[in-house]
């Protein structure tokens, strides 16, 4: 007997027993009613086998009319409750997993497969919700939109490994119904307005940043043969009627022509895509062979180029995709870029022809650092490989200078496109990148004239390991929603300064250094450079003992008066206070201590206020009132920022503290200042001279000489 081992299930299962059970009418508008319904379904299901599962179907002679389970469980697809979607969907796989060839055709024909088409519209729905977050116009703050954004598309992340795990299941009807219903409802509607076709179908109002995204994300996370083979054919659609017109003019073989859609473009034949119908206010359906036939007339109405290297360049770079990767945008620019790579990079890219890759189907694609766009041979694309490269250098060179995390970015596509060329640039490129070089350097120099400057150096020994991390990244793990982080930072910067905006600009300044260095040992070296060791100068010329009472000073310690200059204070819960002002820089570090004086040691204090030299701006003595000294102090802790990783902006930093000083002289407060300046001056000196070694044009040579030792 088959159910020896299973008589208890196979009893349960049998004589209509769970059938009356799922059907029975219940109300499920109150209570915790529907989701133990959904539970006690998704338990049935991971009991029942291929050969228990006829026990819960109806059938009419072979064909399979009813499965009451399946479709009572569908109902609750779009449930609300994230629990109960989870669990119909651990349903479903059960059944997917054990169905027999009747029983998928009852679920892959109408009107149970219509729960395909179902779950591609509520997908395509939440991406139209997430285009609508990376554009709103609101005014919300890059903090709460990146977290809004983070969590939609973790929702349809989601979605998308559930179409895998279908997918993976490996059943053919199973796959074919939800590949078209994800290539008809949702890539080819998303890839309409990438391919320029002067008409505005299909796009549903989605940008391109958002729809470049949304395929990236698909194809990395579902992938498929199918998937990839069709959005690779229809992207580099044009690329390909070049490549085939070519081989028509040099071998004179008609076999193929631009109309043949080419092996990449068999899996969307006959496939009718829906799309938006703006004046009917409603959608209507093309067929993918009246899509061809547009690309084929657009193509050939650009036949007048001679058909020389620069002029295919020049066609190639205002059409299709590659119109997007030269974009002005830089966004866009590299969300492109990140979606041709995701077809060069996915194991499953097939037919391509020879001329395009350069190398035999039997060898990998990025393994070789060879693609439909990275060719190694006089093919067109090669061609376009320096103008890829200035664009991205130019995003580098950008004036005003554009974020570091898209500088960052950046860096990526040139370490990994640099690898692939040998970290070869041509002549006008590597004086593009010297002239984007000095700029950061620049940009980190004026850095120690800031509040800050006293920070550089710990900065630089925490974000060389972070770019060294971005930089290598693998390809397979990285997420493409940079990209639409990047797009909602292109926006004005707050015109308002503290420390806090002071702290920020500094950081930014570091690391867009360490990326610009790191990528010149790449380009002139071949290689990343590891953290290097900056040395702090020697204090031998301070008076050691003093030095260290002060810079191991605390609020309520004894410090050493020493050349303290006597002043006076007000504070708000205090009232009037006699103090001492006491400023020293050891190294590196400075502070500048306010102390009353001992009650029965006369050249001891006790600290009643501490702030970091580095951080007192400029000491201001008050126009009217030659006596006072204005100082600026540094409020905002940088240790806050980062623990809490890449949430470091702060939308709301705490205001500057102020403090007035009175001295009982004129001539007694400009000491005060000048002790602050030649204090500052000489922790600024010690900073820059830890500095110096990297900042120097020679660097490169020092450490390759270093590592010949």
């Amino acid at each position: 007997m088959p159910y020896s081992g299973n008589v208890f299930s196979y009893y349960c299962l049998s004589n209509d027993y769970v059938n009356n059970i799922v059907a029975h009418p219940y109300n499920f508008d109150a209570g915790d009613l529907a989701l133990y319904y959904v539970s006690f379904l998704r338990a049935v299901s991971s009991k029942i086998s291929r050969d228990t599962l006829c026990l819960l179907v109806k059938v009419h002679g072979d064909v399979v009319v009813s499965f009451p389970m399946y479709t009572e469980a569908l109902k609750f697809a779009q449930h609300e409750e994230k629990m109960i979607q989870t669990a119909i969907r651990a349903l479903t796989l059960n059944i997917y997993n054990i169905c027999d060839n009747n029983v998928y055709q009852f679920i892959t024909t109408p009107p149970a497969s219509i729960y395909f088409s179902d779950l591609v519209s509520s997908l395509r729905k939440q991406c139209l919700q997430l285009d609508a977050l990376v554009n709103s116009s609101e005014d919300k703050c890059t903090h709460q939109r990146n977290k809004d954004i983070f969590l939609k598309t973790d929702k349809i992340v989601d979605d998308l490994f559930y179409f895998k795990d279908m997918l993976s299941v490996g059943e053919s009807r199973l796959s074919r119904v939800v590949t078209q219903n994800l290539l008809s409802l949702l890539i080819l509607p998303l890839l309409l307005p990438l391919l320029k076709l002067g008409e505005n179908k299909g796009s549903y109002n989605i940008s391109a940043v958002t729809s470049l995204y949304i395929v990236s994300r698909l194809l990395q996370v579902v992938g498929g043969k199918h998937l990839i083979n069709g959005v690779a054919g229809l992207l580099l659609y044009h690329y390909m009627a070049l490549c085939q017109r070519d081989a028509i003019a040099t071998n004179g073989d008609i076999a193929g022509s631009i109309g043949d859609a080419s092996p990449l473009l068999h899996s969307l034949n006959d496939i009718n895509i829906k799309v938006s119908d703006h004046e009917a206010e409603g959608e209507k359906e093309i067929n993918i062979n009246y899509l061809l036939q547009h690309l084929n007339v657009q193509t050939s109405s650009n036949s007048h180029f001679d058909g020389s290297p620069k002029d295919d360049n020049v066609y190639i770079e205002r059409f299709g995709i590659f119109a997007y990767l030269f974009s002005d945008n830089h966004s866009i620019s590299l969300a492109s870029l990140f979606l041709l790579l995701t077809l060069a990079e996915n194991k499953d890219l097939e037919h391509f022809p020879a001329s395009l890759l350069g190398m035999s189907q039997s060898q990998g694609l990025m393994n070789n650092c060879e693609s439909a766009f990275l060719k190694v041979d006089g093919s067109i694309l090669v061609g376009l490989m320096p103008q890829i490269l200035k664009t991205l250098l130019k995003v580098l060179a950008c004036q005003p200078p554009v974020s570091p995390p898209m500088q960052w970015h950046t860096g990526w596509f040139l370490r990994k496109l640099l690898q692939c060329q040998g970290n070869k640039l041509t002549d006008d490129n590597i004086h593009l990148f010297n002239t984007s070089y000095e700029q950061s350097r620049e940009c980190l120099q004026k850095e120690l004239d800031g509040c800050w400057f006293d920070h550089i150096p710990d900065t630089i020994g925490h974000e060389w390991g972070s770019c060294k991390k971005a930089l290598e990244l693998q390809f397979h793990v990285k997420d493409p929603l940079f990209t639409l982080e990047l797009e909602i930072c292109q926006q004005a910067i707050d015109g308002n300064f503290n420390s806090c905006f002071a702290w920020e600009r500094m950081v930014d300044a570091v690391k867009v250094f360490i990326l610009h260095l790191q990528l010149k040992a790449l380009i002139f070296m071949g290689c990343l450079l590891e953290k290097p060791s900056l040395e702090s100068p020697s204090d031998s010329d301070l008076g050691k003992t003093y030095s260290r009472d002060i810079s191991s000073a605390s609020f309520g310690s004894e410090v050493s008066l020493g050349s303290g200059i006597p002043c006076r204070i007000a504070f708000s819960y205090a009232g009037v206070r006699d103090i001492y002002l006491v400023a020293l820089a050891r190294g590196i570090s400075g502070k500048l201590i306010l102390a009353e004086k001992h009650p029965f040691r006369s050249q001891r204090g006790i600290v009643i206020a501490i702030a970091p030299l580095a951080g007192l701006s400029q000491p201001r003595i008050d126009e009217d009132h030659p006596t006072w000294l204005h100082l600026q102090i540094r409020e905002f802790e940088p240790n806050f920022v980062k623990a809490k990783g890449r949430e470091s902006k702060v939308s709301t930093p705490p205001a500057d503290g102020r403090w007035t000083l009175g001295f009982h002289s004129a001539k007694a407060c400009e000491t005060a200042r000048l002790l602050i300046l030649e204090e500052t001056c000489k922790q600024r000196s010690s900073v820059e001279s830890m500095l110096a070694p990297l900042l120097r044009e020679d660097y490169l040579v020092n450490v390759l000489d270093r590592q010949g030792d």
